[in-house]
């Protein structure tokens, strides 16, 4: 068995161990061979990490057995460094300029990804560079090519990930719809990346968010309420429990749900079809008519989970309105008439009134995901 010897240094560094090489090498002349001779082999201690002992009877027979302890070339740190520079694409490493916050210096400038163009708190006394944690500003499209790869880039409420590859730790999104990113974060992208950065890039036309203020600079958790994040951490923990009434069909819809950002009304939809994918055709159909013959509250055969849920809400009470998941059934409304088919008036219409009454897709959207929070916790409150 061989191996290449830079694989190996890497394996060894990385586990905290070295390779233990045994050697046995023994020659013999058969027909002359009747036993080794008496006395004492001969210890041979070349180094710590290289030993044998021998023993040679003249003529006919001979043998060496031995250990070699393997052990990397460059230290350890050496390695932890290359393998680092290699993970984030730092080997031959190209630049970019991108126009950021220099909030040191009070100005907006262009500022290198290069590490020699910023400084950090423990140095800065040295120098008037800018900070490497100063923010760069984008047009939100800059996360679309992001949201069309599901299969290869997840995008987090605050992080990017490309599948075994590259990682931006920390964005987000400041009141006027930019989005934004530090350079020391910028710089890990590898040189392609960073492009496609850069051709989003403009002067920023509010401060980074309070979120990112609060956890980056303050090193607090930020109080900011995310109608979103509100309603996965409901189906996470629907999940988690095994909750009889809804099952989560596949793991990578979590993954697949984020919030539009852009004004793509293409980016709105398939935001609410995710949510539809997710939430509603998670509701098990059969427990919920379970639990309505339970409560003899009567219902018919073709009625799916959205009104068998309504009918479980309003009970039997003839007093009052129909109880209606109005959040739930925008979702699904925009997933068909949007979403699901060729766009049309209906299309147009359901458009046109989101952008008046909310200005922004991401407002909208944001608007709607509030009330589906709630909308779960009551669903929630049925079965338990």
């Amino acid at each position: 068995m061989s191996f290449k010897r830079e694989p190996l240094d890497h394996y060894l560094a990385v586990s905290d161990s070295a390779l233990v090489r045994m050697f046995d090498f023994t020659l013999l002349r058969y027909g002359n061979f009747s036993g080794w001779p008496d006395g004492a082999e001969n210890i041979f201690d070349q180094s710590d990490d290289f030993f044998y002992r021998q023993k040679i009877a003249n003529g006919h027979a001979a043998y060496t057995r031995g250990v070699q302890i393997v052990r990397p070339i460059r230290s350890q740190s050496e390695i932890f460094s290359f393998l680092r520079d290699e993970w984030y694409g730092r080997h031959d490493k190209r630049y970019v300029d991108f126009i950021a916050n220099d909030w040191r210096n009070k100005c907006v400038t262009n500022i290198s990804t290069d590490p020699a163009a910023t400084t950090n708190y423990f140095e800065a006394k040295e120098n008037a560079l800018p900070f490497e944690l100063s923010p760069a500003f984008f047009r939100p499209e800059v996360l679309l090519k992001y949201k069309g790869d599901r299969d290869k880039y997840t995008v987090g409420p605050r992080d990017i990930s490309c599948r075994a590859a590259w990682s931006l730790r920390r964005y987000d999104v400041n009141e006027a719809g930019q989005v934004h990113a530090y350079i020391c974060d910028l710089r890990d992208l590898p040189y392609s990346e960073q492009l496609h950065w850069a051709s989003y890039n403009e002067e920023p036309k509010a401060n980074i968010s309070e979120r990112a203020f609060v956890n980056d600079f303050k090193g607090e958790f930020s109080l900011h309420t995310d109608p979103l994040q509100d309603v996965l951490t409901i189906v996470r923990r629907w999940a988690e429990t095994k909750a009889p009434w809804w099952r989560l069909r596949e793991k990578a819809l979590l993954e697949n749900v984020s919030t539009p950002r852009t004004g793509s009304r293409d980016e709105w939809a398939g935001a609410f079809m995710d949510v539809s994918q997710l939430i509603i055709e998670g509701f098990d159909v059969k427990a919920i008519r379970v639990k309505l013959t339970e409560a003899d509250i009567p219902f018919e055969k073709e009625e799916r989970s959205i009104v068998l849920l309504e009918k479980l809400l309003t009970g039997h009470s003839e007093s009052i309105d129909p109880q209606r998941l109005e959040g739930l059934r925008t979702v699904q409304l925009i997933r068909t008439k949007v979403k699901g088919h060729s766009a049309g008036a209906d299309a147009t219409d359901l458009t046109q009134n989101a952008l008046l009454e909310h200005e922004t897709f991401t407002a909208h959207f944001e608007y709607v995901c509030g009330i589906v929070a709630d909308e779960l916790n009551r669903i929630e409150g049925l079965f338990t």
